[in-house]
């Protein structure tokens, strides 16, 4: 690389010349030139550091004193090497050596970051000229990576180490794992585990499977949803920086569709009014209310068809003629098979 070294003349009357001398390193000068009565010369040099002064000369050739260095660094340091990771209670710290490839490194910058590959903790920090640094971090898992740099540029990062602060135990698995029901919304409720951050889900098609599904549902011991039809075989496991806890017991729900058939449809004649009752499905999902179909022959409901609450009683008045009634219970899956039928005649 072509380089060309300039500085200011001497204004005392005894100057001859100037004799430059290059090195690499401080304070070490090897090679030297004659450069006569110039104020500047280009130098060729390979890439790496270089440590340059210039010393004047009187006509009897006697030199005087040198210049300051000046120092040129014509390549970026090499990676440096040996990056290791030490924790003691918050704090953390970090130690390398120095490159041994490439010029010579004037500082170091880090990177640190919460996974992998990723700087978001600390991007190109600088902390000088020094080969291991100490701070404070919060309890986590973290990924460090170091690299040199000087006045040319910085070098390649080095090798990436992983540490962890705090607790490096998983916890213990969950346990007591059951489920209730709130019409087709289902709640999931567990004993907490010691040492536990979130706790994570997982549901599956067959006992021990997460094909349906695994997502953290935070530091909750309880988690609700409204699930579809189906069959799912569920388990919780605890989780923090140190990983995954073991599975809790697993259990099987049966995801809720529409209710079960109202039974025991009859009918009282009240004052030229009609009430009708029945009595509300006795298993599964509890119903969002009813619909009431009256039809002019068996199974149609071309009459009337009437929603209702949540109710087992309903009153109304017809005109005269004979009706064939039956009642459903719906809810936010559909509705249920009929009720037994009954003949209405006004």
């Amino acid at each position: 690389m072509r380089l060309t070294a300039a500085w200011d003349r001497n204004v005392d009357p005894y100057t001859a010349g100037y004799r430059i001398f290059v090195g690499n390193r401080s304070g070490e000068h090897p090679w030297s030139q004659d450069v006569g009565n110039a104020v500047s010369v280009p130098l060729n040099l390979s890439p790496g550091t270089y440590y340059i002064v210039v010393r004047a000369y009187n006509a009897a050739g006697l030199l005087g004193p040198a210049s300051m260095e000046a120092v040129v660094d014509l390549a970026a340091p090499g990676a440096p090497t040996g990056l290791s990771a030490s924790t003691l209670g918050s704090r953390a710290t970090l130690s390398w050596e120095a490159p041994v490839e490439g010029a010579e490194a004037r500082q170091y910058l880090l990177y640190v970051g919460t996974a992998p590959g990723d700087w978001n903790i600390a991007n190109g920090y600088a902390v000088g000229n020094v080969l291991t640094v100490s701070g404070d971090l919060p309890v986590g898992r973290y990924f460090a990576r170091a690299r040199a740099a000087n006045s040319f540029g910085p070098g390649p990062l080095s090798e990436e180490v992983s540490f962890t602060m705090g607790s490096a135990d998983a916890p213990t698995p969950p346990s007591a794992l059951s489920a209730s029901w709130n019409g087709t919304v289902v709640t999931l409720s567990w004993a907490p585990s010691a040492g536990a951050a979130s706790y994570v889900i997982e549901a599956g098609s067959a006992p021990g499977t997460s094909d349906i599904g695994s997502f953290s549902v935070g530091a909750a011991t309880s988690y609700s949803a409204d699930i579809q039809p189906g069959t799912y075989y569920v388990r919780v496991r605890a989780a923090n920086v140190g990983g995954l806890s073991g599975p809790s017991n697993e259990i099987v729900v049966h995801g809720r569709g529409a209710p079960e058939r109202p039974t025991n449809l009859t009918q009282v004649n009240r004052s030229g009014a009609v009430q009708l009752r029945w009595v509300a499905p006795s298993t599964g999902v509890v119903p969002t209310g009813y619909v009431i179909e009256a039809g002019s022959a068996p199974g149609l409901a071309n009459l009337a068809s009437i929603q209702v609450g949540p109710v087992s009683t309903f009153t109304t008045t017809a005109p005269p003629g004979t009706y064939y009634v039956r009642v459903r219970a719906i809810n936010g899956r559909g509705s249920s098979q009929s009720s037994n039928e009954i003949v209405v005649r006004r």
